[in-house]
């Protein structure tokens, strides 16, 4: 059985290296956390193989466990939650009721829709629809006598394909991320890419295991770890060097917020300090603004740093916040930062395959208004 997770940097080519690795004869299988992600698995398979391979299937993460781990096992979900006549309408993108909510004076209260885990009104709607929320959580609960549905589907599974791929690991969290490792305990062959720090980057699941416990943030020589012990060989070579961004760039992230990158040379781009041209970066459409939150409100082409993951531009300017006003000092510390806001940053300044502009807060503070769109 091959377990692998490769630890990726920005810009190395994730989506490049699986989709141009697999053997297009094999029964492959390449899950993602995102629609985005699956579009451009599918036009990176394109690129490699002239078309995706016929016996290569590529679909989100809940698709795939919506269709291989809950419909196939229906009648055991229901014999599980002593419920032998259901049948279920399909699934609701709506998330279930939460086990506390705010009450009239700002309180937190129970909620009296809730229903506990060991309900399958806790996993389904009124109308018989499974909480796409919680299919992860579903499959992971079911049993039937010794055996749990994990072990029997992934036995299915290796019946069906030869490799399961997965793509931006570093999306997934909480039971999502629990049904991965316990399905790849009993898979034949797996693989799963990522970049540990771009995690706490997307809009959601940006909470809980394994990048976060009840005792803190999970450091990359712990995340590591405990991957290992999950039965994973872990390869933080092969996808090691930026394809996207130049040394500069790569050198001046490495030092400034103590992440591991460098560069294979494929651009040439500098870091420059903007402050005493801002105006001129800030008008040049021919330069992507990245800023923190609400990159719409402005007259310039922006991204907000976090929805900028995936993206690559030619040349960036990034807008600082105030706890980067002294990067460019020879004192500057990440010690006070939050792991999710260095992230981001992290994100930012690996968009740029040319030059990386920096403007601080403070000036940016005194000009913004004037590219503030009425």
């Amino acid at each position: 059985m091959a377990k692998k997770v490769i630890l990726a940097v920005a810009g190395a080519g994730k989506t490049y290296h699986i989709c141009h690795e697999i053997d297009p004869t094999k029964k492959n299988l390449i899950l993602a956390y995102t629609h985005e992600n699956i579009h451009n698995i599918q036009k990176e398979l394109c690129n490699a193989h002239g078309c995706v391979p016929e016996l290569t299937t590529v679909m989100t993460f809940d698709a795939f466990v919506y269709h291989n781990l809950i419909l196939p096992y229906e009648p055991s979900i229901a014999n599980h939650f002593s419920a032998p006549r259901f049948t279920s309408r399909g699934i609701c993108l709506t998330d279930p009721p939460p086990q506390r909510i705010k009450n009239e004076n700002g309180e937190m209260v129970y909620n009296p829709l809730y229903r506990k885990k060991d309900k399958l009104t806790h996993y389904v709607t009124k109308k018989r629809q499974y909480y796409c929320a919680t299919l992860s959580e579903l499959a992971l609960q079911v049993k039937e006598g010794r055996d749990s549905l994990i072990k029997r589907a992934a036995a299915r599974l290796n019946m069906f394909y030869d490799y399961v791929l997965i793509d931006e690991f570093q999306d997934f969290r909480e039971f999502d991320y629990e049904l991965i490792i316990k399905l790849a305990k009993y898979l034949d062959d797996i693989l799963l890419v990522g970049d540990y720090y771009q995690h706490s980057v997307s809009a959601r699941n940006n909470s809980g295991k394994p990048f976060k416990t009840p005792k803190g943030d999970v450091s990359y020589a712990d995340f590591v770890e405990c991957v290992k012990n999950a039965g994973f060989e872990v390869d933080t070579t092969t996808l090691s060097k930026s394809r996207r961004c130049s040394a500069d760039v790569c050198n001046y992230i490495s030092s400034k917020l103590e992440i591991g990158i460098t560069s294979t040379n494929d651009h040439e781009g500098q870091v420059i300090w903007a402050d005493n041209i801002a105006n001129d970066v800030l008008s040049n459409e021919q330069i992507t603004k990245l800023v923190y939150s609400e990159a719409t409100k402005y007259s310039f082409p922006a991204l907000n740093w976090s929805y900028s993951k995936g993206d690559t531009v030619d040349c960036a300017c990034v807008i600082l916040t105030k706890d980067f006003e002294k990067l460019a000092e020879d004192k500057f510390s990440i010690k006070k930062i939050s792991i999710s806001t260095l992230n981001k940053l992290y994100v930012a300044m690996t968009r740029s395959r040319g030059d990386l502009y920096l403007i601080k807060s403070s000036t940016f503070k005194k000009l913004q208004d004037a590219y503030i769109k009425e």
